[in-house]
């Protein structure tokens, strides 16, 4: 009987091959920001949970395609800032976020495969492109405003020289990162993953720019821009708001809880009875 059983494993381990195996799951973590409000600090006192759904098509043990929709909060204080310009600048952020993500994945090992090799788990790297959504808004008086149709930084007004089109609430990013994902002996997968969001633009935090004459925008968006103590004595037209020569960023860690879809066959079975 071995011989057979040894043949049939490698029967089953050729068609696995070709074979990909659909998961579904719910993703739950916690998402900061890093840009001009927020420069250098990972994990934040004000990050925020995060969490949303993933479908993962494995082309074989090692390659896998992962479709993802993320929901969460980014935001930032000056006011949380050991740096006293950031302090005397005074300014402050929140935004939900919403992402759309395709991910390739690379696994290090032969993870639920057939085999000496096999690993019931693995690290892996991912990469991909991402389309995500970023409203920034801010508080005054007990009251949110959306920040990008006032253009704090004289964005669509022809009278600010210089100031250019508003920018966009939707934008395109680089995710990447790394994770170990675990196999519970059937079709329930756990999937650690850190990644990174380098994104294409400077406003997630609505400061980007220079600061425009309060005379000749909105005098709530004036009031937005510059919330500095000394607004009312300090002419700051022309100076630096943020640091344009760079771009936002921002993270998501999380724990990935998925089923697997795709139906047992007997090469599963067998598979499952060589691991007991």
């Amino acid at each position: 009987m071995r011989p057979v059983l040894l043949l049939s494993a490698l029967a089953c381990a050729a068609g696995l091959q070709g074979q990909g195996v659909s998961e579904i799951g719910l993703t739950g973590g916690v998402m900061y920001y890093i840009g001009d409000l927020n420069p250098y600090k990972h994990y934040p006192a004000r990050t925020r949970p995060a969490g949303g759904i993933a479908y993962r098509y494995n082309f074989d043990t090692r390659y896998a395609l992962r479709a993802q929709a993320l929901y969460g909060t980014l935001e930032a204080y000056d006011s949380d800032s050991p740096d006293s310009l950031q302090l005397a600048r005074n300014l402050s952020f929140r935004t939900r976020l919403f992402e759309l993500a395709l991910l390739g994945e690379v696994n290090f090992f032969n993870y639920r495969g057939l085999g000496k090799d096999g690993r019931t788990w693995t690290p892996f790297v991912f990469a991909g492109v991402c389309y995500f959504r970023a409203n920034p808004r801010a508080q005054l008086n007990d009251t949110w405003y959306d920040l990008q149709p006032l253009g704090t930084e004289g964005q669509g007004s022809p009278d600010v020289p210089g100031a250019g089109k508003p920018y966009s609430v939707d934008q395109v990013g680089i995710p990447f990162g790394v994770g170990l994902k675990f196999n519970f002996g059937g079709h329930v997968d756990l999937q650690l993953e850190w990644g990174m969001r380098r994104t294409f633009t400077d406003h997630i935090d609505d400061v980007g720019g220079t600061y425009a004459d309060p005379e000749l925008i909105n005098p709530l968006a004036a009031e937005l821009a510059d919330r500095s103590a000394d607004r009312d004595v300090v002419d700051r037209t022309g100076q630096a708001r943020g640091d344009a020569q760079t771009r936002d960023w921002y993270q998501y860690t999380g724990i990935t809880l998925s089923y697997v879809l795709t139906k047992f066959t007997e090469c599963d079975m067998l598979y499952f009875q060589k691991r007991r």
